[in-house]
């Protein structure tokens, strides 16, 4: 007789019941179905309590290839929700979350954060980070990787006190780190018809242009959280920076250079983890991922006439004390060889293009132009990028004042 109870129980539940909440058919039925139903059909939503809406949150969640990484062979969830303390309402959200739309661009942002130290995998989102949005009509009338970057944005710490969050108006006015004028941003700013970002531009990760710091405009969306989480990279109590510099002719190692600056900013570069593009000709190629114990990346920027200046910079630690930069850095020079392709011996190797005039002499003895040089060193960078000397101004000043700010404040008692 005992034996015979499950069945009974299993007789006595209505026989829709595996069809809307079984484990094995949650892609039966779509979030606006499930909605539709709870509000049209009032003997369902019983069947849609808080236990279902939880483990349907959990099945999006992995779901999601975006929020997955496989860190030495295992795999690792790039987020994760505190849901134990969500109601309904929350639980709700959060899988409208979720399900709208792909987290590929965010996977990237997280994860570009946490191998810079910004962020601890997996980022714990709560009730407070889906509430950044009042309902799904504000969250959808936001460019998609917007409203997610407004959702996870608060868990990047920027190391100096700030983080990555997104403070939103109802004009439809977004401001980002620090909710003042000068930090509002300008979400799909007009652009000229021929210029790379228009002609590339994603509907849902548009373009961004913002006056932080210096005036600058983005690829999109998500190349400006990974910027800013760059700029802030270069803080000196946080990391010790290392580069080297040469400038180049585009053209030289067939190509190369021009290609990567004048292709769509969102193609993905072979053996990188990520991209990132501002002001139409400055592009960065993230060359480690979660399973390095360094971070490295190479700038290429065009400085007109045909000619770049490209940066390999590292936070790798010397393997020796002195020396060329592919000596004492050989971890990121074989990742940054892979990426150059053609054009990693005139970065690495001193060789020299007998048709460009531009390249630099051997002077400095490391051959080709080199320029081998710690952030915290007195040695002048081979071209003078603008741009990366104005980040790490920026970053260097937002320290200062966090500083003064915080010796301002009155002693407690």
């Amino acid at each position: 007789m005992m034996s015979r109870q499950p069945e009974q129980h299993q007789e006595q539940q209505h026989p829709f019941t595996y069809i809307f909440v079984g484990r094995r058919t949650f892609w039966l039925l779509s979030l606006t179905d499930i909605l539709r139903l709870r509000a049209t059909c009032t003997w369902l939503r019983s069947l849609f309590k808080a236990a279902q809406l939880r483990d349907r949150l959990r099945h999006s969640v992995g779901s999601q290839a975006g929020l997955r990484r496989v860190v030495n062979g295992q795999q690792v969830q790039l987020v994760r929700f505190d849901d134990d303390q969500f109601g309904m309402c929350d639980l709700l959200a959060a899988v409208c979350v979720m399900e709208e739309g792909e987290w590929v661009e965010i996977g990237e942002v997280i994860e570009w954060a946490s191998q810079c130290g910004h962020c601890t995998l997996p980022v714990n989102l709560t009730a407070d980070d889906i509430n950044a949005h009042a309902n799904m009509t504000a969250y959808g009338s936001f460019p998609r990787v917007l409203a997610q970057l407004m959702v996870v944005g608060r868990h990047v710490a920027l190391g100096d006190g700030s983080c990555l969050q997104l403070f939103q108006y109802g004009n439809g006015e977004v401001r980002a780190i620090k909710d003042q004028d000068e930090f509002r941003l300008t979400v799909d700013p007009p652009l000229a018809a021929h210029h790379l970002y228009q002609r590339h531009r994603l509907e849902h990760d548009p373009p961004v242009a913002s006056d932080m710091h210096f005036p600058s405009t983005d690829a999109s969306v998500s190349s400006l959280a990974k910027r800013t989480i760059l700029s802030h990279l270069h803080l000196p109590q946080t990391h010790q920076i290392n580069r080297t510099s040469i400038r180049l002719n585009r053209r030289v190692g067939g190509g190369r250079l021009d290609g990567l600056l004048t292709q769509s900013p969102h193609i993905p570069v072979a053996r990188c983890t990520t991209t990132l593009g501002s002001d139409g000709g400055v592009r960065s190629l993230v060359l480690t991922d979660s399973s390095h114990n360094l971070v490295a990346w190479i700038t290429i920027e065009d400085q007109g006439n045909d000619n770049v200046v490209v940066y390999v910079v590292t936070t790798e630690v010397p393997v020796c004390a002195s020396g060329a930069f592919k000596d004492r850095f050989p971890v990121t020079t074989q990742l940054a060889r892979v990426a150059l392709g053609q054009v990693a011996p005139y970065v690495f190797d001193g060789q020299v293009d007998g048709d460009n005039d531009d390249d630099d002499d051997d002077s400095d003895s490391h051959g080709g132009g080199w320029d081998d040089m710690d952030v915290d060193s007195d040695g002048e960078g081979s071209g003078g990028c603008l741009q990366c000397c104005l980040w790490l101004l920026a970053a260097q000043i937002d320290s200062w004042l966090s500083v003064i700010e915080r010796d301002r404040m009155p002693p407690t008692l």
